[in-house]
């Protein structure tokens, strides 16, 4: 629908116009401030562990920390469902500039946060209150990013940005984590990180989001979103995004809300269970340091974006359900095999390579899912039903790091569970895709 409501020549439709690289710009940018914000706590665990929750079992104290990480993706479908109604009512752009600032400030706010050693049990709970808040606006992140660009770009382009959103927006706040990280490292020195520095990258997420915001005032509305304006105004009719999170929850959306909630569950998993607990498995059950884990990390997070982009793109050719299916069974194989191999602790450069493998594959059945859950959905609905469905998926498969690390029973036992889990629930997403059907161009005949 985006393309056919510009101007211009319809040989220019293949190309992307200034404003839809702006669109795209600041999805991706939008995306990486999202995730950000979410994993920052992830990736600096061992510290946050120490300073709210102290205890004398290691992975009790870890398992602490991502409880609090998954508080943010239990109340995200709230937000989800706040924000989307607002997309859907008064705009993408509104929507995502209230919450992507709302989501830095009260990430900064957790690196200013005394821990427990200074204002008691108080701390944690204050933790926690910050994630919820912070949890409320990274919902509304997700109804506004991913809309505003497909909706915007030419169908021709839909599938590469949705790769390049959800694998390069992640991938981008991954590599800033990890840089910052090696850089406060080099500077502080590991002793002082350890004491205080951690809290730098909580701070810094404030930087991300001003800059997201600063480039969102010259980005343009999107323009499915206008003409459904345009055309109930025209009508004379009710505005028909007056009650989205009505309509979500009717006989006629809430099937398939429900649906779409599972598949995204089962194709964000192996995501959580690579780059999402890789942080962990290399530092505290594999023993590499802190630089070696980062510098692996952002190796493995680059490869990712490339491959994301790509099968996003081959998604538009082949269509979303074959990616899904080959880049399933990928997982289904890759996953559980190479961390048996990291099992058996090889060298290095072999456990760079398995992590490397094993986060390409979990970028490649992720790549068409943004656009695969827009394409379900029509213009009136899109954002809260995108962003409910999304954050109800994420949020389940964002406790899976809690659910491992509290069942495993011990350090060792992490790996092998990590290897069974990945291969139940990628033979689930394989599953649902068989049933699925194909939605490649839905959203421009919508």
């Amino acid at each position: 629908m985006a393309s056919e409501l510009k101007s211009g020549p319809a040989v220019q439709e293949d190309r992307l116009s200034s404003s839809d690289w702006k669109a795209l710009g600041v999805a991706v940018v939008g995306w990486s401030v999202d995730m950000y914000d979410l994993l920052v706590i992830l990736h600096v665990a061992s510290y946050v562990s120490e300073s709210f929750f102290p205890s004398d079992s290691p992975l009790l104290s870890l398992t602490a920390t991502y409880a609090a990480f998954a508080v943010s993706l239990v109340v995200r479908p709230v937000g989800a469902l706040v924000f989307g109604s607002l997309a859907d009512r008064a705009g993408r752009r509104r929507a995502m500039t209230i919450s992507v600032l709302g989501a830095g400030v009260f990430t900064a706010a957790m690196g200013f946060l005394p821990g427990i050693g200074v204002i008691g049990v108080v701390a944690p709970v204050l933790l926690l209150v910050l994630r919820v808040v912070q949890g409320l606006f990274v919902g509304g992140i997700t109804a506004s990013t991913h809309t505003l660009a497909t909706e915007s770009l030419p169908e021709r382009w839909r599938g590469m940005a949705a790769g390049l959103i959800k694998g390069g927006g992640g991938s981008l706040a991954v590599v800033v984590i990890n840089l910052l990280v090696i850089v406060l490292i080099a500077v502080l020195g590991q002793e002082e990180f350890a004491a205080w520095g951690w809290r730098a990258l909580f701070v810094f997420a404030l930087v991300g989001s001003l800059g997201n915001y600063l480039v969102l005032r010259h980005v343009e509305e999107s323009p499915a979103w206008l003409a459904r304006q345009a055309g109930s105004g025209a009508s004379g009719g009710r505005e028909p995004t007056a009650t989205p999170v009505r309509a979500l929850f009717s006989a006629r959306w809430r099937k398939l809300v429900m649906v779409t909630a599972a598949i995204v569950f089962t194709a964000s998993a192996p995501y959580y269970l690579t780059t999402g607990i890789l942080p962990t498995v290399y530092k505290q059950v594999l023993g590499l340091s802190q630089d070696a884990a980062s510098t692996f990390l952002i190796i493995n997070v680059s490869l990712s974006a490339a491959i994301a982009a790509v099968c996003g793109h081959a998604s538009q050719r082949v269509g979303r359900r074959r990616v899904f299916l080959a880049s399933g069974v990928a997982c289904l194989v890759l996953i559980p095999g190479l961390y048996l191999v990291m099992q058996a602790r090889p060298a290095e450069w072999v456990l760079l390579v398995c992590g490397a493998v094993m986060v390409m594959a979990s970028g490649a059945i992720s790549a068409p899912l943004i656009i695969f859950v827009n394409e379900l959905f029509p213009t009136e609905i899109r954002s809260t039903a995108t962003a409910f469905s999304w954050s109800v998926g994420y949020g389940l498969s964002g406790l899976l790091p809690t659910v491992i690390t509290g069942v495993s029973g011990g350090l060792d036992a992490v790996i092998p569970v990590l290897a069974v889990s990945a291969a139940v629930i990628t033979l689930g997403f394989l599953v649902l895709v068989l049933r699925a059907e194909e939605t490649r161009g839905a959203l421009s005949a919508a």
